[in-house]
C-alpha cells in the first residue's frame, strides 16, 4: 500500500480536482450509445456463426436458471404459449465476494421461475439483470428479443469484505432494468444483454456479449461451454473500481480514476444431468479475467475471478 501514498497535499488536492471533474454527460449518454453498440453486435455476429442456447453471464442468480432451460431447445418458453410453467429448486454457488476480491463467499440459492406466454418471473439466462420479471418483445424459432427488471437485495460490495475497504461504506443492492436478444440454431447460440441502474444508487450500465455450445452426451447428459465478454460504463467503473478523494483520505492511498471499457473475458462451462421427466441435477463453472482499469485499480485483489454452482430443479 505504500506504494499508493501521496506525498503532499497538493498531489491529492490535484487528484481530487481530477476526481470531480466527471460530466454528467457522459452518463446520460452511455446508456443509449450502448444500446446503440451493444446489441446491433450481438446481431451482426450471430448471424456469421450456427448458434443454440446460452448463458454465461457474471450474475450468479443466472446461473441455475440457464440449465433450467434445458429441455426447450431455444433455451426461451414456447413463443408465447398459453400454458403455465413452474420450476422450483435450489443449489449452492461460491464465487468473489465483491467484482476484483481475492475472497470467495458461499450462499443457498433458492429457484423459482415462472412463465406464461411472453411473461416470465425469475431469471432469464443471460438477460443482464438479477431475478425479476420481464416478457419477451417477439420470439420465433430462431430469434429472441426482451426485456427483463429485477433486483439483488445482497450487497455487491460491504466495507467488511476487505481490509482496504474499511470506513468507505457499502455498495447497495439495486434494481436493474434491460434489454437482450438471442439467436439460436441447433447447437450453438448468440445472446447480448444489457442493463443499467434503476434504483439510483450509481451502479452503471453492463452489457455483455455470450457465445455458448452445447452437446448432447446422452439422452440425459448435456454438456455446455461457450466464451463471454463484459462491458461498463463509466459509472459502473468508478463505483466497483475507482476511488475518491474521501475514500483515498481514509486508506491512505492515491485517488484513482477507472473508465469504461472491456470489463471481463472469461467464460463457463456446465452440465444438465436430467434424472426424470421432472427432476434434474446441474453444476456451473465460470472463469473471468478483468481488463485495463479494473485490473489495475488498488481496489483490485485478485484479477481472476470464478464462480462455482450446484443445483437441483422440479419443473411442472
Amino acid at each position: 500500500m505504500n506504494d499508493f501514498r501521496l506525498p503532499g497535499d497538493e498531489k491529492r488536492a490535484a487528484s481530487r480536482s481530477a476526481l470531480q471533474s466527471d460530466s454528467q454527460h457522459n452518463r446520460r449518454s452511455t446508456m443509449s450509445v450502448a444500446c446503440g453498440l451493444i446489441l446491433p453486435l450481438a446481431i451482426i455476429l450471430s448471424a456469421s456463426v450456427r448458434p443454440a442456447a446460452a448463458e454465461a453471464n457474471g450474475d450468479a442468480d443466472d446461473v441455475p436458471s440457464a440449465a433450467a432451460e434445458e429441455k426447450d431447445e431455444s433455451g426461451v418458453p414456447d413463443p408465447f404459449s398459453d400454458r403455465w410453467k413452474f420450476l422450483l429448486g435450489g443449489g449452492v454457488i461460491n464465487g468473489a465476494r465483491y467484482p476484483g476480491s481475492r475472497y470467495d463467499f458461499t450462499r443457498g440459492l433458492p429457484l423459482v421461475s415462472v412463465s406464461y406466454g411472453r411473461y416470465f418471473f425469475g431469471a432469464v439466462p443471460g438477460g443482464g439483470t438479477p431475478a425479476g420479471a420481464g416478457a419477451y418483445l417477439f420470439h420465433t424459432e430462431h430469434w429472441a428479443l426482451g426485456f427483463n427488471i429485477g433486483g439483488d437485495f445482497r450487497k455487491p460490495r460491504r466495507a467488511t469484505d476487505d481490509p482496504i475497504l474499511r470506513g468507505w461504506g457499502d455498495i447497495k443492492g439495486t434494481v436493474r432494468g434491460g434489454m437482450f436478444a438471442t439467436y439460436t440454431r441447433e447447437w450453438l447460440s448468440v445472446r447480448g444483454s444489457i442493463s443499467d441502474d434503476l434504483g439510483g444508487h450509481h451502479e452503471g450500465v453492463l452489457a455483455s456479449l455470450a457465445v455458448e455450445a452445447k452437446y448432447h452426451v446422452t439422452q440425459r447428459l448435456t454438456l455446455s461451454i461457450g466464451p463471454e465478454v463484459t462491458w461498463v460504463n463509466n459509472q459502473y467503473a468508478k463505483t466497483f473500481f475507482g476511488i475518491d478523494a474521501a475514500q483515498s483520505e481514509i486508506a491512505g492511498i492515491a485517488p484513482y480514476r477507472a473508465g469504461s471499457g472491456i470489463n471481463t473475458v472469461g467464460g463457463s462451462a456446465g452440465a444438465t444431468y436430467v434424472v426424470t421427466d421432472h427432476w434434474s441435477l446441474g453444476a456451473h463453472v465460470s472463469y473471468g479475467k478483468l481488463q485495463a482499469d479494473a485490473a489495475d485499480s488498488p481496489v483490485t485483489t485478485d484479477k481472476t475471478q470464478r464462480m462455482y454452482g450446484a443445483f437441483f430443479m422440479y419443473r411442472f
